[in-house]
């Protein structure tokens, strides 16, 4: 118990040192692991030194057999260039070169076409080996033309000496063999010409006999390989001459197979890892290649084999380690237990701090260590803590304060500009649709719109410099001598200019906006616009033509009084659109902190030539430009301005007139006027057009409530023709198939309303109210006709 409380009540120092013998025993493991490693790496290099020593040995074999092969053609070919032979002289030496010399299976002299007789292609006396007897035959013929294959033409090509790829010889001996191949020539200098080649054939049934005599441990294995990459032996029979390296790399799609392949045949020597086609495991394999003949050679160690007894060994050492490591963790578990134990109580009474609790006691100190130190140093923590949290919550609570101001100016600024669209449902010459997206609570940009008279449209487009609060206000304020300076009378360059000077006042922060006014005229077409340092606007013209607005008649707003401001003109036709943005599209950036930019913009707008209405044009173009910018925060305000013009849709022709409208209900004012224009015109009588715009717009409403299935937007055609005392009106809508004739006529119009039938009072009054009613069905579309029989005062005169 003595040592126990001296142990207690010793130092943290004291107890690292209990820790540090700990670790040293830990760090003899770990040299147990280094010292492994270095074995491993000790083993390694004496096996590369070995299969360095048995490669050598076995290359320095079939070198001489080569090299020996190699010298007869060799000393044949100075002969041949001097001497002339009859074919009997030509056996009586060839014939005992075949005979005498055992790696040779065969030998021949092979002339050029018409080269020893001037009237026979062929000459090429072969001697070879068959049992125990030496034979010969000629090799030219019809069916085998020697001097087109490669043990021919390769020397004489070359000029050179040259072992061909070893081949099966179905022509000569009828077996596996590599043919060395030595052109000899007559004549000297510029008439030297060559006049045939000398061959030796060799067997090669003794590599396999070779290759196998290696002692390679338990299971490795060596192979050889041509220039090409042949197997000319291996442990797989199926292989040799029949596969070759890179087949296999490509059949088993192994892309190292075939560098290996490469770097074997370019006579390169080397020591890998390699892993094998089949099996578990990897190998060893060391390299080199055969100088004279371009061959290569490979020697196969497993691995697992290489490093057993290594394994065996470190197993041991590990078991017996890890049994000094347990007795030593139970040890400590319990020295461990007995001086975390004050630890842990203050542990526990620190997660309760962690819930906000900072009046709990701690729990007594007991001894006057580092423990009782960090004791102590806890209680000043939680009364610091305590003082904190509650100046935090009286941040907090201002904080919110602020936010919730900044709400309340965000509503404010949205409520200055317009957003009720469609904003002039009543107008079928002009659409437009807008958007104003803040990258704070409140922001710069601005736009506005509003007549100036019933045929002059005024819009606009800015864009404050900075961001919060001050550009809001700037934003404010220039939105509301926007409506003071634009009165009828005034052309664009002089509200612009009348604005500037307004801004120019008292601007001590200097703060400017970007600006574009606009002023259309709505019976032409005629745009008269000024900008003030903003971004170019596009129209998008017919046919999916984008022009850029490349006017700028100013700098921005509210730098210099002395400015006059210039304008520009502009026509746009009928269904085009022109688009004014902020700066927050092109400038918007990616996670990557790259920009959309002009180009990117362009090619997005030329994408939306084929839009139908400016909200579709401006929600796709705010939805491409956030897409861009996923993940990355919003770095400027957003705004988009998209106005379409349609001049009047109705056809001016005296006897008929058109409109389309959509399958909307606010579209039903549209045909509305539309009837109430033909009246006019035509000198209908007041009482007769009521009449029949009740009977329209019980068509149109049951079309539009009634018609369709779906929320996509849709075209209902209208047209009206007056000829010989008749209206006629055709209404061709896309909706599901509805004949209004086959509906039975209610006959209960004298009954009480409790007591009258649901349906049909309306079809009831167009039939009633109308001359003539008519419906077809055609082309997936419902037309219904109705006519109305009219006497105009212009007709009774």
């Amino acid at each position: 118990m003595e040592i126990w409380k001296m142990f207690n009540n010793s130092g943290i120092a004291f107890k690292l040192r209990f820790y540090i013998l700990t670790g040293i025993i830990l760090i003899f493991s770990s040299i147990m692991v280094i010292d492994y490693q270095a074995s491993r790496k000790i083993l390694m290099k004496t096996v590369r030194q070995n299969a360095s020593n048995l490669a050598l040995s076995t290359v320095n074999s079939i070198e001489n057999v080569l090299t020996a092969a190699e010298k007869i053609p060799e000393n044949l070919t100075p002969i041949l260039e001097n001497i002339h032979f009859i074919e009997a002289e030509i056996e009586q030496f060839m014939k005992p070169i075949v005979e005498n010399n055992s790696e040779v299976f065969g030998c021949c002299i092979a002339f050029e076409p018409y080269g020893y007789y001037p009237d026979q292609l062929y000459f090429a006396p072969y001697y070879y080996k068959e049992g125990d007897s030496i034979k010969q035959k000629n090799l030219g013929n019809d069916s085998y033309q020697y001097f087109y294959h490669d043990w021919y033409q390769t020397p004489k090509s070359l000029g050179k000496p040259v072992w061909t790829e070893p081949y099966f010889d179905e022509n000569g001996g009828g077996i596996v063999m590599a043919t060395y191949s030595v052109p000899f020539y007559s004549g000297q200098g510029i008439n030297r010409k060559l006049k045939g080649i000398v061959t030796v054939d060799i067997d090669l049934s003794w590599l396999e006999t070779l290759i196998d005599s290696i002692n390679i441990i338990e299971n490795g294995y060596a192979i050889l390989i041509s220039k090409r990459g042949t197997f000319l032996t291996h442990p797989m029979d199926s292989l040799i001459m029949n596969e070759s390296i890179f087949s296999l790399a490509e059949q088993f799609n192994r892309p190292d197979l075939r560098q290996l392949g490469k770097s074997m045949i370019g006579g390169e020597t080397g020591f890998i890892k390699h892993k094998p086609l089949a099996g578990h495991g990897n190998d060893w394999l060391y390299y080199t290649g055969l100088p004279s003949s371009g061959w290569s050679l490979g020697i196969f160690f497993p691995e697992e084999e290489l490093f057993a007894d290594l394994h065996t060994l470190f197993i041991t050492l590990m078991m017996l380690a890890i049994g000094g490591i347990i007795l030593i963790f139970i040890v400590i578990t319990v020295i461990s237990k007995r001086i975390t134990k004050p630890i842990e109580e203050l542990a526990a009474t620190s997660v309760k701090f962690g819930t906000g609790n900072f009046d709990i006691v701690l729990p007594p100190i007991k001894n006057n260590d580092e423990i009782g130190m960090l004791t102590n140093s806890f209680e000043m923590m939680r009364k610091e803590l305590k003082n904190y949290m509650q100046n935090l919550e009286e941040t907090t609570a201002a904080k919110n304060k602020i936010e919730s101001e900044l709400k309340i100016a965000h509503d404010i600024q949205q409520g200055i500009i317009p957003k009720i669209f469609p904003p002039f449902p009543d107008r079928e010459d002009v659409d437009l649709f807008a958007i104003l997206d803040p990258a704070r609570e409140v922001g710069g940009d601005l736009y506005d719109f509003f007549f100036l008279d019933d045929n002059n449209l005024v819009f606009a487009i800015g864009d404050v410099s900075g961001k919060g609060v001050p550009a809001s206000l700037f934003m404010a304020i220039t939105r509301t001598l926007l409506r003071a300076k634009a009165i009828a009378g005034k052309t664009v360059s002089e509200i612009v200019s009348e604005i500037n000077i307004e801004l120019c006042t008292d601007n001590d922060n200097a703060m400017f906006v970007t600006f574009f006014l606009g002023i259309i005229n709505l019976e032409t077409g005629d745009l008269e616009f000024c900008n003030a340092g903003h971004n170019y606007p596009y129209i998008l013209r017919k046919n999916c033509v984008i022009e850029k607005l490349h006017h700028t008649h100013g700098t921005p707003l509210g730098l210099f009084d002395t400015i006059k401001y210039k304008s520009a003109n502009v026509r746009l036709d009928k269904s085009e659109t022109i688009v004014l943005y902020t700066d927050g599209i092109p400038e918007a950036m990616d996670v990557k902190q790259e920009l959309m930019g002009d180009k990117r913009f362009e090619d997005l707008l030329n994408s939306l030539c084929s839009e139908k209405s400016p909200k579709d044009v401006t929600n796709k173009l705010l939805e491409a430009t956030r897409t861009f910018a996923l993940g990355a925060e919003q770095s400027d305000d957003i705004t988009i301005l998209v106005l379409t013009y349609y001049l009047n849709k109705v056809n001016k022709n005296n006897n008929e007139k058109y409109v389309d409208i959509r399958n909307k209900v606010d579209d039903i004012l549209k045909v509305e006027s539309f009837i109430e224009q033909l009246c006019d015109e035509w000198g209908i009588k007041f009482g007769e057009m009521h009449k029949i715009n009740l009977a329209m717009e019980e068509v149109i409403s049951n079309i539009i409530n009634y018609g369709y299935n779906d929320e996509e937007e849709h075209i209902i055609n209208i047209k009206a023709s007056f000829s010989k005392d008749v209206l006629k009106i055709t209404i061709e809508d896309d909706a599901k198939a509805f004949n209004p004739l086959d509906h039975k006529d209610t006959d209960n119009m004298d009954k009480p309303i409790e007591e009258r039938e649901i349906g049909g009072l309306g079809i009831f009054f167009i039939k009633k109210m109308m001359d003539r009613v008519e419906y077809r069905h055609e082309s997936n579309h419902n037309i219904l006709i109705i006519e109305k029989m009219i006497l105009t005062p212009k007709q009774k005169k």
